[in-house]
């Protein structure tokens, strides 16, 4: 298993598939996995880099120094681990967050930057009910996964989604519970995601910009890619109706499609 090393911590990190890079940066809490449905289809196209941020997963979880900027110098040491100095950007939530920090301290790495279901943060940032985010939290706190992933449900998937996939998201919870996040972990990123705050230099990106969202997204309000699309210089938006925060698994194929159509429109 490969593993690039960032700030004193190492950093897991995959390859998957050939041609023009692109870096997947993965939410809160979240790991290589949370792409399952995404990276297959892309790497069919692109050299796909995805990886464990600090704080989950396979990465190290050290007990200080999380910061907006080290997830930025992480994602660098991941691409020039994997032997390249830029890249398209696909990143959602949290990972979306990580992206726009990355897009504006480090713009020559930034091919075309794809934003899925995230925010501006700060003062900018639109906040769900105050129910939505203790449910959220309190999930992490359910020991048996298949009762922490069905808490979440109302949250993360439309109906129709959750009736059709349930006993494959809960057999999936259940193989990737030894990958779950550690309290540690998520305070660790949590203050990165407190110090977050960029709408007022998004005008300055120049890159192609794509941003998404399910319109019914439970954790990340719809309004919040709205402020970010308006922001960014030309960038394009889409939103998927009935679809909540994990639009990129609900959505998978109409989104890959998407993200591939965006990342390869220069070559038509």
């Amino acid at each position: 298993m490969p593993y690039a090393s960032a700030n004193g911590a190492r950093l897991y990190y995959e390859v998957h598939g050939a041609g023009q890079p692109l870096l997947m940066i993965p939410g809160f809490g979240s790991t290589t996995l949370v792409y399952f449905a995404n990276v297959g289809p892309l790497a069919e196209r692109f050299k796909v880099v995805v990886f464990d941020p600090r704080g989950s997963g396979r990465s190290d979880i050290p007990a200080t120094g999380y910061s907006m900027p080290g997830f930025v110098d992480d994602c660098v040491a991941i691409l020039q681990a994997a032997g390249e100095e830029s890249a398209h950007v696909v990143a959602a939530s949290f990972g979306g967050m990580v992206a726009q920090n990355f897009a504006l301290t480090y713009p020559d790495r930034t091919r075309r930057l794809v934003l899925i279901c995230t925010t501006p943060g700060g003062t900018h940032h639109i906040a769900p009910p105050a129910e939505n985010m203790a449910l959220f939290m309190a999930a992490s706190d359910i020991a048996d996964p298949a009762a922490a992933v069905r808490s979440t449900y109302p949250l993360h998937y439309s109906d129709a989604y959750i009736a059709a996939h349930d006993a494959e998201i809960v057999e999936r919870s259940l193989a990737n519970a030894h990958l779950r996040s550690t309290a540690e972990g998520r305070a660790g990123q949590l203050e990165a995601v407190m110090q977050h705050d960029t709408l007022d230099r998004l005008p300055a990106l120049a890159m192609p910009a794509l941003v998404l969202h399910g319109d019914c997204d439970g954790v990340v309000p719809v309004d919040n890619s709205r402020k970010i699309a308006a922001a960014i210089p030309n960038a394009k938006l889409k939103i998927y109706a009935g679809a909540k925060h994990i639009c990129f698994t609900e959505c998978a194929d109409e989104m890959n499609r998407d993200i591939i159509e965006f990342l390869t429109e220069n070559e038509r």
